[in-house]
C-alpha cells in the first residue's frame, strides 16, 4: 500500500521510516545543509558557514513561460550541467546571467571548492534525443556538504555502471522526472534509484500548472502529480527551502517534493 502524501509546513524536519515527524533535539547550524528551490530544475544549496552553489538557473520565457527571479541574493558559483536555455540561463545564446562576471559560472567536469562545499562534475550524457546540436554534453554535479552528498543530474540519459563508480554514495539525487517521461523513461528513473540508491529522491524538471496554466505548455513537459501517485514514501513540502543534517536522512527511501520558491510567479502580462 503507498504510504500517504503529506504536507510539511515547517523547515528543517527530520523524517522517520514511519513517515512520522521526528522531533529533533538542538541542532547547532554546523550540522545542516539548505537546500532552496527556485523551480523547474534550478536548486541552491548552502553550507552551514554561508557558502553557496546554485545549479541549473533557467532563461526567462525561452521554453518555459515565466520569469526568472530578478534578485535572489549572491552565491558563490553557478553550475551548468548544459547549454539548454532552460539550464543555463540563456549563456549560450549570448544572454548574460545575471552574477556573471562577479561569480564564478562553471560548465565543465573537474573538481572545485568554495569554503565547506567540495564539488565534483562528473562528464555524461545528454538524454536522447535532444543536445545534438552541442554534442549531447551533460555534466553530473556531485556536492559534499555537511556530510551529504548531493547529487543533481541536469537532463543526463540512461545511468551507467561508469558513471554510477563515479559518483559513488548518494544521499540525495535531484532527477529529471515528470509524468509524460520528456527526459528518463519510467524504467530508467528506476534504474537511477537502484544504482545510486539515495535516502532522498527529489524530482525536477516538471511542469508548474500554476506557473504554466496552458496545459500544452511547456511542450512535452508534464506535471509530477501522476508519477507521485504511484510512488511509496511520498513528502510534499509546503516550502521551497529545506534544512538537512546527515543524522536525519531518513532509514527507507523517501521522495521529497519542494514548492518552487514565491519569487517565481506567472508571467506578467
Amino acid at each position: 500500500m503507498k504510504a500517504p502524501i503529506l504536507l510539511l509546513g515547517i523547515v528543517g524536519l527530520g523524517l522517520t521510516a514511519t513517515g512520522c515527524h521526528a522531533t529533533p533535539g538542538p541542532r547547532e547550524a554546523s550540522e545542516t545543509a539548505t537546500v532552496e528551490y527556485v523551480a523547474h530544475a534550478c536548486f541552491r544549496i548552502s553550507s552551514p558557514s554561508g557558502r553557496s552553489v546554485m545549479i541549473d538557473p533557467y532563461e526567462s520565457r525561452w521554453w518555459l513561460g515565466y520569469d526568472f527571479p530578478d534578485d535572489l541574493g549572491a552565491t558563490d558559483a553557478v553550475l551548468i550541467s548544459h547549454p539548454h536555455s532552460d539550464h543555463d540561463g540563456g549563456q549560450a545564446a549570448g544572454r548574460n546571467l545575471p552574477w556573471a562576471p562577479a561569480t564564478a559560472v562553471i560548465t565543465d567536469p573537474g573538481s572545485y571548492e568554495w569554503g565547506d562545499i567540495k564539488v565534483v562534475g562528473i562528464r555524461g550524457k545528454h538524454a536522447d534525443p535532444y543536445g545534438k546540436e552541442f554534442g549531447q554534453i551533460n555534466t553530473i554535479w556531485l556536492l559534499e556538504v555537511a556530510g551529504l552528498r548531493i547529487v543533481h543530474v541536469g537532463d543526463n540519459g540512461p545511468i551507467t555502471d561508469a558513471i554510477a563508480e563515479q559518483v559513488g554514495r548518494v544521499d540525495i539525487l535531484m532527477l529529471p522526472i515528470d509524468s509524460d517521461y520528456h527526459i528518463l523513461k519510467r524504467e530508467e528513473i528506476e534504474a537511477f534509484r537502484e544504482k545510486l540508491a539515495p535516502a532522498i529522491l527529489i524530482p525536477m524538471h516538471y511542469r508548474h500548472p500554476d506557473l504554466e496554466p496552458d496545459p500544452d505548455r511547456p511542450d512535452g513537459l508534464g506535471e509530477i502529480d501522476g508519477w507521485l501517485e504511484e510512488q511509496d514514501n511520498v513528502r510534499r513540502l509546503a516550502t521551497h527551502t529545506w534544512q538537512l543534517g546527515r543524522s536525519e536522512l531518513p532509514s527507507s527511501p523517501q521522495v521529497l517534493v519542494f514548492e518552487h520558491s514565491p519569487t517565481v510567479t506567472p508571467p506578467r502580462k
